[in-house]
C-alpha cells in the first residue's frame, strides 16, 4: 500500500478538490484526483482493481467527494470498487454503506426513523394511486406535501404540493414517489434551516441558511450565516450521522412552529463552500486531518 498517496473520487474536480489537495499537501500527503467511473475491476491486477494513478498498488486511503449519476449497473460497479477497497484494508471516507444509505432519500428516512430520531413524516412508493391517496388525505388534514426525487441534491426537482391538481400534473422521477410532510417555518414567511458539518462525531462547523422562498439550499441562492448551535442540535446531528454509518456528513435541521428541531436530510458527500464563506472554518483541513488519522491507524495496526 502506498503510504503517502491517497485518492479523491469525484466526477468533477474543482474548488473542493483543490482545497483538500492543498490541506493534504501541508500534512505531507499527496492526493490523486480521479473518478470512480474511471476505475475498473481487473482480475489481472494483484488487487483485482485498477485505480488510475496507482498501477498495481493501493492508495493509503480513499475519499469520496462525489459520484456521477448513472444507470443501476454503473452505480453498482462504482460501489463494488468502494466495497472492495474497504475489504482490502483501505480506509474509505465515507464508506460505501454510508453513501448507499444517503443517496437514496427513502433509505435515509428509514435509518433516521429506526434510530428514533426526529424526521418529517415520510412515504415512498411506486403506486401512483397510493401516492394520490396519501396526498389527498394529508391535504384534507391541512398538511402540505413536499415531493422530491428519490435521488437528488441541491434542492433540484423538489415541489411543494398545496392542492391535488399540482400532483396530477407532476411526473415522478423514475416512477418513484418520495413524499414528506412540509414543515412550516417557525416564523411565517421566513424560511430558515441549519447545516451542521459532523466529522468523526464532532460538529466542526455550522451555519444558518435563510431564504425568501421555502427551498433554502445554498445552490438555490439562500444566504448563509455563521451561527451558534445548542447541545441538542449537536447531538441530533451527530446521531443522524451515526445512523447512516457516515464518518462525516452535512446534516440539515429545521425548527418547527413549536421550536422543535427535526432532521431534514443527511448528506454523505457534502459541499462546504457556503459553510466556509459563512464561518471561515477550514473544513478541508479538518477533513484532511481525519483522513491522516485513518492512515496512521491503519499503519499502526499493520505494524503490530
Amino acid at each position: 500500500m502506498a503510504t503517502n498517496r491517497l485518492v479523491i473520487f469525484n466526477d468533477t474536480h474543482g474548488w473542493h478538490s483543490e482545497q483538500l489537495t492543498h490541506s493534504l499537501s501541508q500534512l505531507g500527503v499527496d492526493a490523486v484526483l480521479t473518478d470512480l467511473a474511471a476505475c475498473r475491476i481487473d482480475l489481472d491486477s494483484p488487487t483485482g482493481l485498477y485505480i488510475p494513478g496507482f498501477d498495481n498498488e493501493l492508495p493509503a486511503a480513499a475519499m469520496v467527494r462525489g459520484i456521477a449519476p448513472g444507470f443501476l449497473e454503473q452505480i453498482t460497479l462504482r460501489m463494488d470498487v468502494l466495497h472492495t477497497l474497504a475489504e482490502l484494508g483501505v480506509p474509505v471516507f465515507n464508506p460505501a454503506t454510508a453513501i448507499e444509505y444517503t443517496v437514496d432519500k427513502a433509505r435515509t428516512s428509514l435509518r433516521l426513523h429506526q434510530a428514533g430520531l426526529s424526521t418529517p413524516r415520510t412515504w415512498a412508493c411506486e403506486d401512483s394511486s397510493m401516492a394520490k391517496h396519501i396526498i389527498t388525505r394529508e391535504l384534507n388534514m391541512g398538511n402540505k406535501i413536499v415531493m422530491k426525487p428519490l435521488f437528488g441534491c441541491q434542492g433540484k426537482g423538489i415541489t411543494l404540493i398545496e392542492e391535488l391538481g399540482q400532483f396530477e400534473q407532476l411526473a415522478p422521477v423514475g416512477d418513484a414517489y418520495y413524499l414528506q410532510e412540509y414543515i412550516a417555518p417557525e416564523k411565517e414567511g421566513i424560511w430558515q434551516d441549519w447545516r451542521l458539518l459532523v466529522i468523526d462525531n464532532e460538529v466542526c462547523a455550522a451555519m444558518s441558511r435563510r431564504s425568501n422562498k421555502w427551498i433554502t439550499n445554498f445552490a438555490q441562492g439562500a444566504s448563509c450565516f455563521a451561527t451558534t448551535v445548542t447541545e441538542d442540535m449537536k447531538q441530533l446531528a451527530i446521531k443522524a450521522t451515526a445512523a447512516v454509518n457516515a464518518d462525516y456528513a452535512g446534516v440539515d435541521l429545521i425548527r418547527d412552529k413549536d421550536g422543535h428541531f427535526t432532521v431534514l436530510e443527511v448528506n454523505s458527500v457534502p459541499a462546504w463552500k457556503g459553510l466556509y464563506q459563512a464561518t471561515g472554518v477550514d473544513v478541508a483541513m479538518h477533513l484532511a486531518q481525519a483522513l491522516i488519522r485513518r492512515i496512521e491507524q491503519k499503519q499502526a495496526t499493520h505494524a503490530l
